[in-house]
Formats: structure tokens, C-alpha cells, sequence
């Protein structure tokens, strides 16, 4: 059995206002959301959780009792042809995802957390700590 899970991809960068996580906004309502697609259960690019290239965060459970997953991955979307990779699968999954992420838009973490579904603050949250910790230990 194949089940597919949601995985969210969580775009950040460093900036004045301090970190900033990148969400694109859906025509179709007033919500904002990080770039997403299904991928199949236990799929994963990297044997470790934490890469130089990506964080792959915790899972977290939505109220409907789905797990939706999120890896977390530094720069500016069209900066990072990892990331055109993952939106490459064929010609119109790549041309609805370019125009999905031409909606979006960078926010302040504390911005972003008022912007997100409730059970996805988990996700900022997690990424946060491993930053804070990953910065602060490196200028050691």
C-alpha cells in the first residue's frame, strides 16, 4: 500500500527584520502556506534529518489526524536549483508551481507564525531552535 502524506517545504533566509520563512498565497482563498506536494510515506532524500543542504523538521499531526511532513531549506527559491528539482516532475506540475510560487512572498518568523495553519507553528518553531543553536555555536 502506497500512502501518500503532504510534505511542506519551508524556504528561509536571514535578513534585517531577522529570519524569514517564505509562504505563497492561494488565489482561491485569504490563506498563506509553504510550497507544498504529497510524496509517498518514508520517502527521503538523505539518510540524516539535519544536511548542510537541508533540515528535514518533525512531523506534525493535523486536527483531521494526517501527518504532514516539512524539510526546511536556506535561500531564495530561484537561487536553489535543488529546489527547481523538486518542482520538475513534468510540465504542468512545474508551470503550476512556478505561478504558485510567483504568489508568494518572504515574512518575518513572527509574521509568518500569525500566517500559518496552527498545527504548522510547530514546524517554525522546531526550525528556529535548530538555527539559533546551528548560528550560536558556530561563532564559538
Amino acid at each position: 500500500m502506497n500512502l501518500k502524506v503532504k510534505a511542506n517545504l519551508i524556504i528561509y533566509r536571514f535578513r534585517e527584520k531577522g529570519l524569514e520563512v517564505f509562504l505563497v498565497h492561494s488565489s482561491d482563498d485569504e490563506q498563506w502556506a509553504f510550497p507544498n506536494k504529497e510524496v509517498a510515506e518514508g520517502e527521503s532524500g538523505a539518510a540524516d534529518r539535519e544536511t548542510d543542504r537541508y533540515i528535514e523538521l518533525d512531523p506534525v499531526v493535523q486536527a483531521s489526524g494526517e501527518e504532514e511532513k516539512a524539510i526546511a531549506v536556506e535561500g531564495d527559491w530561484h537561487d536553489i536549483p535543488s529546489l527547481k528539482g523538486m518542482l520538475y516532475e513534468d510540465a504542468l506540475v512545474l508551470k503550476e508551481k512556478i505561478s504558485e510560487m510567483e504568489k508568494g512572498t518572504y515574512f518575518a518568523l513572527k509574521e509568518a507564525l500569525k500566517k500559518v495553519l496552527p498545527h504548522q507553528y510547530a514546524f517554525l518553531k522546531e526550525l528556529k531552535d535548530i538555527l539559533t543553536d546551528r548560528h550560536s555555536t558556530r561563532d564559538l
